[in-house]
């Protein structure tokens, strides 16, 4: 069975993009990291925790177990030592399915939610990584449509999990989970540092340095990585204009727009990426 690259934890800071793929044992993270995807971890056997926005939350075998990576995260001693499957799928994309339970909420606010477990997600999972690489778009989309039916399933039954907090998370790890939720749910509109600062109740200046130190990347990098995630969103499952896609998303006008997009696809143009996409992901 085909199986995606597994991702780098360089290419988990810079790439934006759905991607379903086998997990091999990677040990420690070597610092927290984030990605605008909603993550799904799945292990095969034993457990393993992560810090994630100040809070130690444990991710235990068979259990489809799903956090916002927008939040810095990194593993804990001794980091992940068995296989799963991993997915991490674009912000906008997940936000679109209006899952019940404030599910989106509850992630975004820094909550790693986890299914019970059952024999049939990993079934799932393996059909999943073979579709993702599938070039039929029916397939693709038979994915898609599988997938949003155990998100909805996961809303409707997922308690809130007990976690505990770790002594030593580092400076402004647990005051960042609120900075990312309100930039998350902000994005497309005009934001300013001083903005997000005062949501915080923090100084700029502070934020904008351990914002930096903890997910390695400034407030405005994240906060465009986001805006195109949306973008790419819109150009797959919409006929709208360059213009309006930029508009949509939160670029104040089509110059910036170009010069995000392209940093943050290797190159393509808006264009060229609906051209690319569109016959293989579902709209």
């Amino acid at each position: 069975m085909p199986r995606p690259t597994t991702p780098t934890e360089t290419e988990h800071q810079n790439e934006l993009g759905f991607r379903v793929w086998h997990q091999s044992r990677t040990g420690m993270m070597s610092r927290p990291h984030t990605h605008p995807d909603i993550e799904v971890n799945y292990i095969f056997k034993g457990s393993f925790a992560y810090l994630h926005g100040g809070v130690v939350a444990p991710i235990e075998a068979g259990r489809f177990t799903v956090l916002w990576g927008g939040i810095p995260h990194q593993t804990v001693e001794p980091g992940i030592v068995n296989e799963g499957i991993w997915i991490t799928l674009p912000l906008a994309w997940f936000l679109q399915w209006q899952l019940p339970n404030d599910l989106a909420e509850r992630l975004l606010a820094g909550e790693v939610v986890s299914g019970a477990p059952d024999p049939a997600d990993r079934v799932a999972l393996e059909r999943w990584c073979e579709d993702a690489t599938s070039a039929n778009p029916a397939q693709r989309r038979a994915m898609m449509l599988e997938m949003e039916a155990r998100f909805h399933r996961l809303a409707l039954s997922a308690p809130r999990p007990p976690r505990r907090r770790e002594p030593n998370t580092g400076e402004g790890a647990t005051q960042l989970a609120g900075v990312t939720r309100f930039i998350a749910q902000h994005y497309r509109e005009p934001l300013t540092v001083q903005a997000i600062a005062d949501d915080a109740g923090l100084h700029p200046k502070y934020l904008m340095r351990v914002f930096k130190k903890q997910c390695g990347t400034s407030i405005w990098e994240y906060l465009t990585r986001l805006r195109v995630s949306h973008a790419q969103r819109l150009l797959v499952t919409t006929d709208m204009k360059v213009l309006d896609v930029a508009m949509e998303s939160g670029f104040s006008s089509v110059a910036p727009f170009y010069a995000a997009f392209a940093e943050h696809t290797r190159g393509l143009r808006p264009l060229d990426y609906r051209r690319q996409h569109r016959p293989q992901i579902p709209s």
